[in-house]
């Protein structure tokens, strides 16, 4: 998984490629588990695996309508297609991306 900042979360979107994005705090127990679980499954998720702190610019997370962490936010095409939040198991996280 890489680690995206605010302007190439922007250009990920406006690019219109199929990703996962994973908001993530460092403070956070419960995102440390989602992203330990994320990348245990990554190989099989046949899309691009990315992380976002929210810490890093809460001007662009509030935008991002991210209230809680961890959060997940599938895009494609420039949209949000699926959305939640807290930890996610690996059958819920390949059934969150469609797989």
């Amino acid at each position: 998984m890489t680690e995206l900042t605010s302007k190439q979360v922007l250009e990920k979107i406006e690019s219109g490629d199929k990703f996962l994005l994973d908001y993530y705090a460092v403070w956070c127990g419960p995102c440390r588990v989602l992203k330990q679980n994320l990348a245990t499954i990554e190989d099989q998720l046949n899309l691009p695996v990315y992380t976002y702190n929210i810490d890093s610019d809460p001007n662009f997370t509030r935008q991002s309508g991210v209230r809680s962490v961890p959060t997940l936010k599938l895009y494609n095409q420039g949209e949000v297609v699926n959305a939640g939040s807290g930890v996610m198991s690996h059958p819920q996280i390949k059934a969150f991306v469609g797989l």
